[in-house]
């Protein structure tokens, strides 16, 4: 990491360590939420950034890591570290598996394919009311470390710490051969085969990376919630997660942190509008698309470059 990446990427991580000592509790649970969601588009910006496959079913496998570690918890009796590592996991093999039928597909056929998968996994959280509790959803148990209970400060660590595991392991992905062979995927999938990129495997690898990070932050967004039910990963929690990914900037480590603030900002203005916020997403992926195909990200790196030409 160059020396003056690696400065501001230090003053980051200094200013979300005090942010719990200065700021009011509605903001530190706001960015605590705002932190398992980056992880979620993290993961997608992968898929949808690096590797160029669009995914409108994200938000399914949210819910396929927070189901899991709700009913592990409450019938296995697995403690919330223990379920932190096997629910991820376990959303990366349904991944797995899946991927080997949608990663047939490409383009905008692809994005269909993830769209009905994600229809169709909300449907079994809405009607299979014996395990998943159906529209009521599912209570998730406390965390205590030590009989000591997990309270707002602690979760926006542990969120955050998280993150910052993630940020880093994606940095190093991204930089290496496994990296630079999605990106070649994307420009040109036959000329990366010709060329000895082993695409099949590049392609469910990626998948299954993405839905391990969605995994994860399901897993984090049940617990902390302490609820949660089918509403949590419909089709407009996925419209959120690509419009985050496309706002923030695609194929940047940054994008999906300022998409994600940029979301939850407009997010607190729009909930009056209901369902029409997925309209305003939906225009806004529209004019990034037209007037700034790097995001935010990009637009901002466009304009350092020319005042400092």
């Amino acid at each position: 990491m160059p020396k003056k990446n690696f400065i501001i990427f230090a003053v980051l991580v200094i200013i979300y360590a005090i942010v719990p000592v200065i700021a009011p509790e509605n903001i530190v649970h706001l960015m605590a939420r705002t932190g398992i969601w980056i992880i979620v588009a993290a993961g997608l910006n992968l898929l949808t950034g690096y590797m160029g496959y669009v995914s409108f079913g994200n938000a399914a496998f949210v819910g396929i890591g927070s189901y899991c570690a709700a009913l592990m918890a409450e019938h296995l009796g697995f403690s919330f570290w223990i379920v932190l590592i096997i629910a991820p996991i376990l959303t990366a093999f349904v991944g797995l598996l899946l991927g080997k039928a949608l990663l047939r597909l490409s383009g905008i056929y692809f994005s269909i394919g993830t769209l009905i998968l994600g229809e169709i996994l909300f449907s079994v959280y809405y009607n299979w009311t014996p395990v998943t509790g159906g529209f009521m959803g599912l209570n998730v148990e406390e965390v205590s470390v030590f009989g000591v209970q997990f309270g707002l400060i602690q979760w926006y660590y542990l969120v955050h710490l998280t993150l910052l595991v993630v940020t880093v392991a994606l940095y190093f992905l991204v930089k290496s051969q496994f990296g630079k062979e999605l990106i070649a995927i994307r420009e040109n999938e036959s000329l990366a085969e010709s060329l000895g990129v082993d695409v099949k495997m590049r392609k469910s690898q990626c998948f299954a990376l993405t839905c391990l990070l969605a995994g994860l932050g399901g897993v984090l967004y049940g617990y902390y919630m302490r609820h949660i039910d089918p509403g949590s990963f419909a089709m407009a929690a996925s419209t959120e997660f690509i419009t985050i990914v496309i706002i923030g900037g695609l194929a940047t480590l940054q994008g999906p942190f300022i998409g994600a603030y940029i979301l939850i900002a407009l997010s607190l203005y729009l909930e009056v509008l209901g369902s029409w916020r997925m309209v305003i997403y939906g225009l806004i992926i529209v004019l990034v698309m037209l007037y700034a195909r790097g995001g935010i990200a990009g637009a901002f790196k466009t304009i350092l470059k020319k005042i400092r030409t």
